[in-house]
């Protein structure tokens, strides 16, 4: 079958090739796809991927063979899912059925597409965090895939959102969410004029997140789950001893064994079908176009998702 796959070298190291058609354990079912979204994580994985490598975690598509255990999904069912195997950019995926949510009527492919990887980050980073309702909670990132799902769950779960983003460009992409206040700053710099926050969500990390976790209020929790800016940063502990906060990490493929990804998923079909959730999609083609928009999404060269289609 045809699938996208890594070729070192090339714009976007990746390419359409061919691989192995999927050999389904007992609890998964092969899914025929529709249309797939790329996460920046997944691409830099590629660029050190042997050749030939297949990739891809967010995938939608039709239930081809439902799971032999009779778990999951009948034939025919529109699904989205998390191949944490990576094979998920391919004519047909072999995903455990506690990776796949049906989708609703009212979701277009498309939509559905982006969820996994960034959804489920931004949900389960949020959940983390405790008494969120009337709490102040800061976002980092509020343009980039997870950022703009967090910024919305969050005020679903009935806190103040604060949108950190590097400039003022940035800020009218989020008119549409309803965030409660737009911060810019590229370095963290002038948060201090601003009350303290109940919860932080970080996908940047480097510098900048040792000057977010001094603005954690008492009993805050900071969820780190990315770090797009260096993976170090300086830490005054003493800050965490007087506020009594946290700083914790976050690694979707550990979370989702705690919480299933069929769960989070189901949940947030069901805030995209009733409008409550929005996507926002600034590349929707040809997977024929795999390289360029690839080397597109790692020069930030667009801030929302992209999705590719059979």
């Amino acid at each position: 079958m045809k699938s996208v796959v890594s070729t070192p070298g090339a714009e976007g190291s990746l390419k359409i090739g061919e691989a192995p058609e999927p050999k389904p354990d007992t609890n998964e079912a092969v899914v025929k796809v529709t249309c797939f979204s790329l996460n920046r994580g997944e691409l830099r994985r590629a660029e050190q991927a042997a050749a030939d490598t297949q990739i891809g975690w967010d995938t939608v598509g039709v239930i081809d063979q439902p799971a032999r255990d009779g778990s999951g999904p009948a034939t025919g069912t529109r699904v989205v899912g998390l191949s944490l195997k990576m094979q998920g950019w391919a004519e047909r995926v072999a995903i455990p059925t506690a990776a796949l949510a049906p989708i609703p009527d009212a979701v277009r492919d498309a939509d559905a597409a982006t969820l996994p990887v960034a959804g489920l980050t931004a949900l389960y980073s949020l959940e983390r965090c405790e008494r969120l309702l009337a709490g102040r909670v800061l976002i980092t990132g509020a343009t980039g895939g997870v950022g703009y799902f967090a910024c919305q769950l969050a005020k679903r779960m009935g806190a103040h959102v604060s949108a950190l983003v590097r400039s003022e460009d940035h800020s009218a992409l989020l008119t549409g969410i309803a965030v409660d206040e737009v911060i810019v700053s590229r370095d963290g710099g002038g948060l201090d004029q601003y009350p303290s926050f109940r919860a932080i969500i970080d996908g940047v990390g480097g510098p900048v997140l040792g000057k977010l976790i001094q603005r954690l209020g008492n009993g805050g929790c900071a969820v780190i789950y990315g770090v797009s800016a260096g993976p170090e940063t300086t830490l005054a502990i003493r800050d965490l001893f007087a506020s009594d906060s946290r700083v914790e990490g976050l690694f979707l493929y550990r979370e989702v064994e705690r919480k299933s990804a069929s769960d989070g998923l189901s949940r947030l079909m069901a805030l995209l079908a009733d409008g409550r959730l929005k996507t926002h999609i600034d590349i929707d083609d040809s997977w024929e176009k795999i390289g360029p928009t690839a080397a597109k999404l790692i020069g930030r060269a667009f801030h929302g998702k992209a999705v590719l289609r059979l």
